[in-house]
């Protein structure tokens, strides 16, 4: 197995991802859900650029609802320089539902960073005068990051014609398991019915032994996910979530609050970060990291595209568990008569949220790929 680091931080991770560009020999292949035109962004694309300059092959897929509001323009230097740049789904698709939630930056096939961070202020030095957001981003240097080779060249031939081939790919399941390895990397979306990134949580829970430690940006699972963080205490498995008190999506955290009387009453230790927004999508499970784009959330489970990390490493859980007690003790611990105590009209927007975001938005975005199921050009 090659190297594995986990990264704290934008703070940490951008000057590594900064210094792999400017060192890479042959190609650079970034994915990316958000990508700001700010002083975060503007630097990352020097990088970019000035490797363009030097004939190493950059490729750039953004998603264009994530990215929304970065003018193509902004790309103009970069594709003068050599490189290329692909949006993902563009709106005018009518594929709005279905988006490219992963982040990855994969360096000559053989460097890859994968987690939470987006490119913007925020998971960098700070917008607005804020402190930067909590995040984790995996270092994977070796062997298995040429995996992922194929994994990006797949969802950059997705947005050169996403109708078609998400039509192509909905009869089939693509898996990225690696027997015998300690590193495996799992995709997810709308065209893979398995839900691997769902089930490899759902399976790293049930086999706990000691403790299960996740801190995640936004949080309503699915109810087989509640069961089993249940069972798992009941076997006498320690079980803490991490989630933040500060959010920029406010019917999110409405709708995890909404559970939090399931998780307690079932001995879950509940945790609001309070220093700035935990955008982190992190697990340690045992001995057992899982980092990448995936929250535990219904619409990471099943239409947005999605990457993770899995590695078994316990030098690596114990630097993950370490950054993890740090975070609890500038955390607040939310206690079950504390959350029975919430007014009556703070209950109304919790039920509110969550049908709105585990119901509504499942309903919708079914209905969105059944028309196109239907109106698909015959062949």
């Amino acid at each position: 197995m090659g190297s594995v680091c986990l990264l704290k931080n934008g703070e940490a991770a951008f000057p590594e991802m900064f210094a792999a560009i400017d060192h890479a020999a042959s190609s650079i292949a970034l994915e990316m859900y958000v990508f700001a035109d700010d002083e975060t962004g503007r630097e990352f694309r020097r990088h970019l650029t000035s490797a363009a300059k030097r004939s190493v092959s950059v490729r750039v897929l953004v998603d264009s609802w994530g990215s929304w509001n970065l003018p193509d323009s902004f790309w103009d230097e970069l594709r003068a320089a050599g490189g290329m740049v692909r949006w993902f789904h563009p709106i005018t698709k009518g594929l709005l539902p279905f988006r490219n939630h992963r982040k990855l930056l994969l360096i000559d096939d053989s460097i890859v960073f994968t987690g939470g961070l987006n490119i913007a202020d925020e998971y960098y030095g700070g917008a607005h005068g804020q402190p930067p957001w909590r995040d984790n981003v995996l270092k994977i240097s070796g062997p298995e990051a040429a995996r992922l080779k194929s994994s990006f060249s797949h969802m950059w031939r997705i947005a050169e014609s996403p109708i078609r081939r998400l039509i192509e790919r909905l009869r089939s399941v693509r898996r990225r398991e690696k027997n015998g390895s300690s590193i495996r990397f799992l995709e997810s979306g709308p065209d893979n019915p398995a839900r691997p990134v769902r089930r490899a949580y759902r399976h790293v829970i049930v086999n706990a032994v000691k403790s299960i430690d996740l801190a995640m940006g936004y949080f309503y699972p699915h109810g087989r996910m509640l069961r089993a963080f249940k069972r798992a205490t009941m076997r006498g498995v320690r079980v803490r979530l991490m989630v933040p008190l500060h959010t920029d999506v406010p019917i999110a955290r409405w709708a995890a609050r909404g559970l939090y009387g399931r998780l307690l009453r079932a001995g879950v230790e509940i945790w609001e970060y309070l220093p700035s927004m935990m955008h982190s999508k992190l697990a340690i499970a045992d001995d057992t990291v899982i980092a990448g784009s995936a929250n535990l959330d219904i619409r990471s489970g099943r239409f947005n595209y999605e990457l993770v990390a899995i590695v078994h490493d316990p030098v690596l859980a114990a630097q993950a568990r370490d950054d993890f007690e740090a975070d609890v003790a500038r955390s607040v611990r939310v206690t079950y008569d504390e959350w029975k105590k919430r007014p009556f009209f703070q209950k109304v927007k919790e039920r509110f949220s969550y049908c709105l975001l585990a119901r509504a938005d499942i309903i919708l975005s079914s209905a969105t790929l059944r028309m196109r199921l239907r109106t698909r050009p015959r062949s």
